[in-house]
């Protein structure tokens, strides 16, 4: 393994040519321009020759459209069709689509959508509390098994629920995420499919390794060993309860022995924020990191810590603070960041009372692509009949009609979107209920000025000119449930997320007593990491 540490190691990463990359890139390091840039290089140095193309491979949607757009800006047109950006799903629902028979699999089966999935689940008994079925379905299902081994496991398991849930799904003609991600996994298993996209795709690009199962790396591996990039931050890999497995995952990849290159230069954050931001990497043993331009930062950057006496005084605090951060420049980004919405109840409340404006996360909202298309349909549907639902029910088939019927992610995303709307159709027509929803930004463009409160997990791929980061109490960061062992390593993991969405200035809160009521008075203590964090201010 030969490491490449040098500032210039992205324009060294694009040179390359096809064979085995680990690219260690914390948060605001350029990775995905970087991906972008490696994938232009192989195709103007003709290491890629049509047919032949590049597979890139994201974790998740916007991870997915971050990429594409990237591409879209350095790629001249005619080049564009030589690289298919998809992410894992959309690979495994392309696999089935094609191959499903070769394992019994039938090919036109529904594939799984989020809103039909929260029925299934609800009506299986899922929910907050059932951490330890949730856990037996992840396990039985991010292996390489097939339908009768997963209820079998399920059943050794113990967990009724879990056994419920699949028998549910199985009556419903059904499958879910896992089992998706896990046929195609399959199918990859078989010599001849393998080997059919081997030959079709002369590279893999892969982002945000640290999200990946097992599994996802298996189907990596099995189309583009010896000639795949993966790119990623082992102190992002806050995924564990969907079957992530960062440790494992960096450990089978350096198994390979590929070239290690290292970004850490950070394009994103001041001096300040990275003081933090390095603190809690050295408690992860990860990378630090440097900022590209020190000098070209103000002086009004850096790290606060603050200690409230109640959530109340913490929130009548932040509605200030955010006021004044808005009156200070309009076109000023701020995130509000919590382990947990339950955490951010009276900072909402405050916040409404006060009559400022923020974007919050929590609530179900629409990417731009299915804006238009329900938009653009909405005047068919409307015609369909005055009963809402069944204007709603003609609105989802018809832009069902205009998607291809393997796009699963962007499925999903209209079976979402469709769901929020139906949920508000008792109170408003369907016009007026879908003008009111606000699509959320593109995933390349940067977030909407004004106030955004949102998850660690949410926040993961954005940024923020202010970050707040609310809730650094023990059983809130870490959760009261993730006090030992990898889970509380995730919730670190969380944390450094959280903070290294900052720009310009970070602030820290807690409070000291978080619940105080007349039949209930109970002193906080301070997170674990405070203290670790006092040494950046």
């Amino acid at each position: 393994m030969s490491p490449l540490t040098e500032q210039r190691a992205a324009d060294r990463l694009a040179a390359m040519d096809a064979q085995d990359i680990l690219v260690l890139a914390p948060a605001g390091c350029g990775k995905t321009q970087a991906l972008a840039q490696r994938a232009a290089r192989l195709i103007n140095d003709h290491a890629v020759i049509a047919p032949r193309k590049i597979l890139a491979l994201t974790f998740s949607n916007k991870a997915r459209d971050n990429l594409a757009s990237r591409l879209t800006e350095i790629l001249p047109s005619a080049a564009r069709t030589r690289v298919t950006v998809t992410n894992f799903h959309g690979l495994a629902g392309r696999l089935v689509r094609a191959h499903g028979a070769v394992i019994g699999i039938d090919p036109v089966q529904p594939f799984p959508e989020r809103g039909s999935h929260r029925r299934l689940r609800a009506a299986a008994g899922l929910g907050y509390r059932t951490a330890a079925a949730e856990r037996a379905l992840t396990l039985a299902k991010t292996r390489l098994q097939d339908d009768d081994e997963v209820m079998a496991q399920l059943a050794a398991s113990g967990e009724d629920l879990a056994v419920t849930y699949e028998r549910i799904l199985r009556e419903a003609q059904q499958i879910d995420y896992d089992d998706l991600l896990r046929y195609g996994a399959r199918l990859l298993t078989d010599p001849r499919v393998a080997r059919l996209y081997r030959e079709h795709f002369a590279v893999v690009l892969v982002d945000e390794v640290q999200d990946l199962s097992l599994l996802q790396l298996g189907m990596v591996q099995a189309i583009g060993a010896g000639r795949t990039t993966y790119a990623g931050d082992p102190a992002q890999g806050i995924y564990g309860f969907a079957g992530a497995r960062p440790s494992a995952v960096f450990d089978a990849i350096r198994a390979a022995d590929p070239t290690e290159v290292r970004l850490d230069v950070s394009y994103r954050s001041s001096p300040p924020v990275l003081q933090a931001v390095n603190q809690l990497a050295a408690e992860l043993g990860t990378t630090p990191l440097h900022c590209a331009n020190p000098d070209n930062w103000g002086d009004d950057c850096k790290v606060d810590l603050r200690a409230f006496e109640d959530t109340a005084a913490e929130a009548e605090a932040l509605v200030a603070a955010v006021r004044q951060d808005l009156a200070d420049d309009a076109h000023c980004t701020v995130g509000v960041m919590t382990r947990s919405f339950r955490r951010m109840t009276d900072i909402a409340r405050a916040l409404d009372l006060a009559g400022l404006d923020y974007q919050d996360w929590y609530q179900p909202t629409v990417v731009p692509q299915i804006a238009e298309l329900l938009h653009r349909n909405l005047p068919e549907a409307l015609a369909a009949g005055s009963d809402r639902v069944e204007q709603l029910a003609a609105l989802e088939r018809l832009c069902r009609s205009q998607l291809p019927p393997d796009d699963a992610p962007t499925l999903d995303e209209l079976s979402i979107a469709c769901e929020a709307l139906r949920d508000r159709l008792t109170t408003s027509p369907l016009q007026q209920t879908l003008a009111a929803f606000r699509p959320h930004t593109t995933s390349d463009a940067p977030v909407s000025p004004g106030l955004h409160l949102l998850t660690g997990h949410a926040g993961k791929g954005q940024e923020f000119d202010v970050g707040y980061v609310i809730g650094l109490e023990e059983g809130s960061i870490p959760d009261f449930r993730s006090t030992q062992g990898e889970a509380l390593a995730e919730e670190l993991r969380v944390l450094h997320v959280m903070a290294s969405r900052a720009r310009r200035r970070l602030v820290f809160t807690r409070v000291e007593n978080r619940w105080r009521t007349p039949r209930w008075y109970a002193a906080e203590q301070p997170s674990r990491w405070w203290h670790l964090l006092e040494r950046s201010v």
